[in-house]
């Protein structure tokens, strides 16, 4: 869902594939005998690309496929929103994965990524939509409907700090664009960070909580440099303080839980355990496997982690063959839950709860002046309170493993 800071300017603004840019030019169309107003139409094509943009993995390289609130979407787009699903999906901008199934299943869409490619930014100017994207109007209606396991007034906290933030525009362009110019970073990526810094920039903030717990926001997919040298609360530069290794520490803290306290005394646990603990399991992987540098690790554990765990795959056999004993953790917990994605969304729970009911509950009590947002498993904040944030952070992230 998108918050606007401000709906007074009179617009909205939106990105829409080229092909779609006819809709700008007309209030309604006629559709299967009912008419669809071009501005929700505009409105939800914006949503789903961003969606897409911001939700899909740094890491791993799966397509994503997405289901749609149908609560969310008779608010938005009133009792005939499956029309606009519909519309979207015969003019190939939507395509249905799996159908709905009574009880069991709702229905599963990805985007066509070919209406990716040639976007164009645009406005809207519908009363009725402004309205619904009013600050005030999304809190008092969305907060609540989700799944997520962050307590509301979290949630509320989180939020109202989104839109302190300010960017500085020119010299964040300039850097993502020589970014793209020297290689750094691909199509995919730029285009990510371009949407985002435009958003930010038009104070369109966007965020959703999912229901393992994580944000997801504009800024979680902002570059590092770009969070770290172009935005600012209250006029204030920002610092962030995180996790090293968090998959795997986490996954650690899960063993913890998991295991009794003999197999935890195992040689190779404990050697596990220091190295997470400090930090240190990627250079473990980039000393004794032919693994490059540190991004090859990451990815590496990803592939390990969330992955389906095949035996004979590279990354699994480098794997087993330094820590035997995890990495048959890690395959019994998923047969065990009868689904290898189980054990990311586990992981995601812990990393959900050291954030969010530890640290920044903390914070909340002990200082609700400072301002916030988080990365996942990081905390952005103004710099001149640095001491207080990294000293509440380093002791719930002593006792994860204490």
């Amino acid at each position: 869902m998108v918050y606007k800071k401000s709906v007074e300017k009179g617009y909205l603004e939106h990105f829409i594939p080229e092909k779609f840019e006819y809709l700008t030019k007309i209030k309604k169309i006629e559709y299967k005998g009912v008419n669809l107003k071009s501005a929700y139409l505009i409105h939800l094509i914006d949503e789903m690309m961003i969606k897409y943009y911001f939700r899909k993995s740094d890491t791993l390289d799966n397509e994503i496929k997405f289901n749609l609130s149908s609560t969310i979407l008779r608010i938005n787009y009133t009792h005939i929103y499956n029309y606009y699903i519909n519309y979207l999906i015969d003019n190939d901008f939507l395509i249905l994965v799996s159908d709905y199934h009574v009880g069991t299943k709702t229905r599963t869409y990805r985007l066509n990524r070919e209406c990716l490619i040639n976007i164009k930014r645009v406005r809207t100017s519908d009363t009725t939509l402004l309205k619904k994207n009013s600050k005030e109007f999304l809190k008092k209606t969305y907060l609540n409907i989700n799944k997520s396991p962050i307590p509301v007034e979290i949630r509320k906290k989180v939020v109202d700090d989104l839109y302190d933030i300010k960017i500085n525009y020119k010299d964040s362009m300039d850097y993502l664009n020589e970014s793209k110019k020297s290689k750094e970073i691909g199509f995919y990526k730029y285009r990510r960070n371009y949407l985002s810094i435009e958003s930010i920039n038009s104070e369109k903030i966007w965020f959703t909580f999912d229901e393992y717990g994580r944000l997801h926001t504009n800024f979680t997919v902002l570059k590092r440099e770009i969070r770290k040298n172009h935005l600012s609360i209250d006029g204030e530069i920002l610092d962030e303080k995180d996790l090293k290794n968090s998959q795997p520490l986490f996954l650690a803290v899960l063993m913890k839980r998991e295991l009794s306290p003999t197999k935890l005394t195992n040689p190779e646990i404990t050697r596990y355990f220091g190295l997470v603990k400090n930090g240190l399991i990627y250079e473990e992987f980039i000393n004794k496997c032919d693994i490059k540098n540190r991004d090859e690790a990451k990815m590496m554990m990803y592939k390990v982690l969330f992955g389906t765990n095949g035996d004979t795959k590279k990354y699994n056999k480098m794997f087993h063959s330094l820590f035997p004993t995890v990495y048959k953790f890690i395959k019994d917990y998923k047969r065990a839950k009868n689904n290898y994605k189980t054990l990311s969304h586990s992981l995601q729970f812990l990393e959900s709860d050291f954030i969010f009911n530890k640290v920044i509950k903390h914070l909340m009590k002990s200082n609700p002046e400072i301002k916030i947002f988080t990365v996942h498993d990081s905390i952005c904040f103004p710099i001149k309170h640095k001491k207080i944030v990294t000293d509440v952070f380093e002791y719930y992230k002593r006792n994860l493993l204490s």
